[in-house]
């Protein structure tokens, strides 16, 4: 069975899982390659890193159908889709090696290259890992320099490094969906996606609770009301809309100081600016609202249309029956995206009761005045707003490179590297 995982954009990196697998007879009496396939030798390190990859995914279905996380042993006496662990195991990491072997073809048949700053970042970067602590795990298991440059990745500081399969992957997705690519859009076309599908607001979250979440008394409440529609009413009295989007900030500033006066208790009246936080999923849990009166974007955030991809971004199982009884929260939320899109004018502040406890003033603005090259339209931006768009395409593209490959096992790599041969140790649940 296919199985790849979607790619989401939060950033500009794929997650890509695997494809189609087959059997056929051994190759060659040595351990140094683990199979061939479409023509693509398939190192022995390349084999051990996915098939450690692949008992962490046994060992989170095992999770996810009892609760806690298995020891060694207790995945390697476990079946999975009714195979024994090591099969499984052993299956799923040629999957993730005939999807390495389908583009690396693929890269190599469009004529696809690696500038020179790409391979250093790439040498570097695996220079790291394999000494680091954290990945010890696949260096003790056998997993060479050179095989990590073909297949790390890492996430950090804002950034994305990439080992060379994802720089293929960049390439070929630049080759086919880019502005200039056959599968593409314009670049207009691609900013209609943004504002059709994003929305740029600021708000002020105020709680009807109390710092131990228990709703505030009927009068204090009402004062809130009250004061939520003087922050409306005062944020629509400026004609220019950058100015609303300022007010917008003094309007926090002045909610910050008038919740802490609600407080009952003296002991705890310091804490009591921490109910600016927002319980929804564009703001940072513990997050403390900070205001200025120099950058008219200040405390902005881009809230994404509700689609049922949206609200399901987790992966199904074809033979688990899913829940759909849709929890308050997440009630919450729907309901929310769907204000911003469907009746929230454009710079206009407006109230909005997100739930029981949590009041909004909420302001749209225009999100393509953001459209420029150091704000909302820069390269990493327009890259992952393409990812977006095209990734069922683009997914089910990347499955056909490799349906038709069937490799052809070294059987001395096979034994020698079962998963269950390998130092697993570190992978053990902590007591």
């Amino acid at each position: 069975m296919k199985n790849f995982n979607k790619f989401v954009a939060s950033a500009t990196v794929f997650a890509l899982m695997a494809t189609a697998t087959g059997c056929t007879p051994t190759i060659g009496k040595g351990t140094e390659m683990a199979m061939t396939a479409g023509g693509y030798d398939v190192s022995s390190g390349m084999f051990i890193f996915y098939t450690i990859q692949a008992y962490r995914d046994a060992s989170n279905i095992l999770q996810e159908q009892n609760g806690a996380t298995p020891t060694v042993k207790e995945v390697k006496n476990a079946h999975i889709d009714n195979m024994e662990a090591s099969d499984w195991i052993q299956d799923k990491a040629t999957e993730y090696c005939l999807t390495i072997a389908g583009i690396e073809n693929e890269f190599n048949r469009i004529g696809g290259q690696l500038s020179q700053e790409e391979l250093d970042e790439i040498d570097e970067l695996a220079e790291y890992y394999t000494e680091s602590e954290q990945y010890s795990i696949n260096t003790k298991n056998g997993v060479g320099k050179e095989s990590v440059k073909q297949i790390i990745s890492a996430t950090g500081s804002g950034n994305n490094y990439y080992g060379e399969y994802e720089y293929m992957q960049k390439y070929i997705f630049d080759y086919y969906y880019g502005f200039d690519g056959e599968k593409g859009c314009s670049e207009e076309e691609l900013k209609d996606y943004f504002d059709e599908n994003f929305a740029r607001v600021k708000y002020i979250p105020i709680k009807l609770t109390d710092e131990n979440g228990d709703l505030l008394s009927d009068d204090d409440q009402k004062k809130l009301r009250r004061k939520a529609e003087e922050y409306v009413k005062t944020v629509n009295k400026e004609s220019d809309n950058m100015e609303k989007m300022y007010k917008m900030n003094e309007m926090m500033d002045d909610y910050d100081e008038y919740s802490a006066t609600l407080t009952t208790s003296a002991d705890d009246e310091e804490e009591t600016t921490t109910t600016t936080t927002t319980t929804t999923s564009e703001t940072e849990e513990g997050e403390t609202q900070t205001t200025t009166t120099t950058d008219p974007y200040e405390n902005e955030r881009l809230v994404q249309k509700y689609t049922t991809t949206t609200a399901d971004s987790s992966e199904e199982s074809e033979d688990t029956e899913t829940e759909t009884t849709e929890t308050d929260s997440e009630k919450a939320d729907r309901e929310y995206r769907q204000f911003v899109f469907d009746k929230l004018e454009k710079n206009k502040a407006e109230l909005y009761e997100y739930d029981d406890e949590t009041l909004y003033v909420i302001i749209r603005g225009d999100l393509r005045e953001r459209m420029t090259e150091d704000d909302y339209w820069s390269e990493d931006y327009i890259y992952s707003l393409q990812l977006l768009k095209y990734n069922d395409d683009y997914v089910e593209y990347l499955e056909k490179l490799s349906a038709d490959i069937v490799p052809e096992k070294n059987a001395s790599s096979f034994r020698r590297y079962a998963p269950f041969k390998l130092d697993l140790s570190s992978l053990e649940p902590s007591v």
